[in-house]
């Protein structure tokens, strides 16, 4: 049974160093246009709802403009509306009150209904028609959202001129909506938090794998919800752990969700010293604390590339099909591999022609950017 909200607990907090928008990002956020009513006066909003994207990295990308609404409303309590399988992300972060879940089916209605009255102001992160009826039935009195999928009869404030932030990560689209509300000037990179709790229950989960290698932590993450065009061949991530289990003594483990478990099982079946395999056998949090064990993750384009950004361990991330400019690892400890073609990125999810974007990456390729970071860490 689905839990009606979580509740913000002590996290363990790290340091955030705010940054400045890059001046191309603020010339482009200068070119959006709010439309409709003007934005709420700061000192009159007591309450924020804020509607969250739905898979785990787009929800990640979209941290940034939780620390943006706190910096327009800094007296303002900020809630995260949020689907099941992303909202354990926002509930150790410190902007927020609550986190309330939106369930699947007609439940999910009739949760907005009873959030009418609460808040004064919400927002639509995701482009969907959905997310904008959502906090129109919830009645907040302003809300906002990109002008997009029909859907401005629901919107108070309308942002238009979307398209011309293509080019731009993915983060600054969704602070670009903040727009709307007051200046940008100033960001955060995503940021995920833990509580020592966490991290040291993480350890213990490794630490029951019985492995027998006494080197550096390595995670796996061989899966991709969105397809295969996204997924680096199995037979590759396994000649890849021989190779880091030779050199490094490195213990090996393997990270996903559920759905990842065919691509970790056939990565387990090719290696001769089995990993810890954790491929679906853990809470999304649990997975959190895991990478934040690790000394390294290797992963395709996935959400838990994304976390593992955001918890600033570093990683190789693998591109096929996407486009690692706009949706890359939003961190300076990440190695991007991809080599670009006429054909790609081109955000399919199959490939008619073998998958040359992802088979051109070799395991050497691979390994030489993994041993650079782990000879930092050593």
């Amino acid at each position: 049974m689905l839990q009606e909200q979580i509740m913000v607990g002590q996290a363990h907090l790290t340091v955030i160093n705010e940054q400045t928008l890059p001046p191309e990002v603020q010339r482009r956020f200068q070119e959006l246009r709010a439309t409709g009513r003007k934005a709420p006066n700061p000192a009159e909003v007591r309450s924020i709802l804020v509607r969250a994207p739905n898979w785990v990295g787009d929800a990640v990308m979209s941290l940034p403009a939780l620390g943006g609404v706190r910096q327009v409303f800094p007296q303002a309590a900020i809630t995260v509306l949020a689907v099941p399988r992303v909202a354990p992300l926002f509930s150790e972060h410190p902007e927020v009150a609550e986190v309330i879940l939106y369930p699947p089916g007609p439940e999910k209605w009739r949760r907005l209904w009873a959030l009418r009255g609460r808040f004064d102001l919400a927002l639509a992160l995701p482009n969907s028609l959905e997310s904008a009826l959502g906090l129109w039935l919830a009645g907040a009195p302003a809300r906002v959202g990109y002008n997009t999928d029909a859907r401005r009869p629901f919107l108070t404030t309308a942002v238009g001129g979307r398209k011309g932030l293509k080019g731009l990560h993915q983060v600054f689209y969704y602070l670009g909506l903040l727009t709307a509300l007051g200046p940008v000037a100033s960001y955060t990179p995503p940021t995920l938090f833990l509580t020592p709790e966490e991290i040291a229950a993480a350890a213990k989960l490794l630490d029951h794998g019985n492995v027998a290698a006494s080197g550096p932590w390595v995670g796996l993450s061989p899966g991709a919800a969105y397809g295969p065009a996204k997924r680096w061949p199995a037979e590759r991530f396994a000649a890849l752990a021989q190779e880091l289990q030779k050199e490094f003594r490195a213990n090996i483990v393997l990270l996903g969700g559920p759905d990842d478990q065919e691509a970790g099982e056939q990565v387990k079946a090719l290696m001769p010293q089995p990993p810890v395999d954790l491929v679906g056998r853990t809470s999304l949090r649990q997975a959190l604390g895991v990478l934040a064990n690790l000394q390294l993750l290797i992963t395709n384009d996935s959400g838990l590339m994304h976390a593992a950004a955001a918890l600033r361990t570093p990683l190789v991330a693998i591109f096929g099909s996407t486009d690692p400019v706009a949706t890359g690892p939003f961190t300076s400890q990440a190695a991007v591999i991809h080599h670009p073609r006429d054909c790609a990125p081109c955000l399919e999810r199959t490939c008619p022609i073998d998958y040359p974007c992802l088979t051109d990456i070799t395991v050497t390729e691979v390994l030489a950017a993994g041993r650079a970071w782990l000879m930092e860490v050593a």
